[in-house]
């Protein structure tokens, strides 16, 4: 298979929103999906400014709202593989003249470009928020902004950097549930779901505690020891371990 066919799968998973049976129940044409979130957004910040407007806006608040990521991302990836069977595309999808890793491959690296585009978007966003409101109100100052804007950058990195080992996750519990081996299914979801709360719960004041989140104060590029980037890095080859995991589950295990 060509490059080019490859990036042009993963340009198909990075485009899609999600079944096409569930948005067909629900006949929302764009201009109205738009809309809906114009208007939501428009609320937020008017909530938002009149809270900042009394000084009872914590800045932090922002990134404590980004805490779920994790969780988002774990069901990308389980949704992924559940769309095919959702709109009975597997068949068409697993019968395409490509290599079945490479079809897994295009899925889980779309849904990680989909993952970091949308953490760009979100930190543009709110550093442009808070620095119009250092701008516009005494009592947020730009020194305030700054230290912001880089506790997001060390608290995003490090989700960024967890990204492929997660959807890859995501990707195996769905899998596994269509093959064989669906009895292995409750055990996957203890072990990804409660492992990921477990060592979530303990590390959620680690990675992103109270102090790094006030923003009054500066604040430091990447304040994590060594082992973190050791844990993403070694994250990265229990991806690759997860995704051919998939492979194999699809070529050997299915259940159709």
């Amino acid at each position: 298979m060509s490059s080019g066919t490859f990036m042009d799968l993963v340009q198909h998973e990075f485009m899609v929103r999600g079944s096409w049976r569930k948005l067909n129940r629900v006949r929302l044409s764009r201009s109205w999906c738009t809309a809906y979130f114009l208007i939501v957004a428009a609320a937020v910040v008017i909530v938002t400014t009149y809270l900042a407007a009394r000084n009872d806006l914590e800045l932090s608040s922002f990134w404590y709202m980004t805490l779920a990521f994790p969780y988002w991302i774990f069901f990308l990836g389980y949704g992924a593989i559940k769309r095919e069977w959702s709109n009975d595309t597997y068949g068409w999808w697993l019968t395409l003249p490509i290599p079945r890793f490479r079809l897994i491959a295009a899925k889980w690296l779309g849904n990680c470009l989909k993952v970091w585009a949308a953490m760009i978007a979100i930190y543009i966003a709110f550093s442009a928020y808070v620095l119009v409101l250092a701008g516009a109100i005494d009592h947020y100052t730009y020194d305030m902004a700054v230290s912001f804007m880089i506790t997001g950058i060390n608290w995003l990195t490090v989700v960024a950097g967890l990204t492929p080992f997660i959807i890859a996750a995501g990707m195996l519990t769905i899998c596994v549930m269509y093959s064989t081996a669906k009895p292995l299914t409750p055990l996957l979801w203890i072990l990804f779901m409660g492992g990921f709360s477990i060592v979530y719960s303990n590390l959620n004041e680690y990675l992103l505690p109270e102090s790094r989140l006030d923003t009054a104060g500066p604040a430091t590029f990447f304040p994590y020891p060594w082992e973190l980037p050791a844990i993403i890095i070694g994250s990265w080859a229990v991806a690759y371990a997860l995704i051919r995991a998939v492979t194999y589950v699809m070529d050997k295990k299915l259940d159709l």
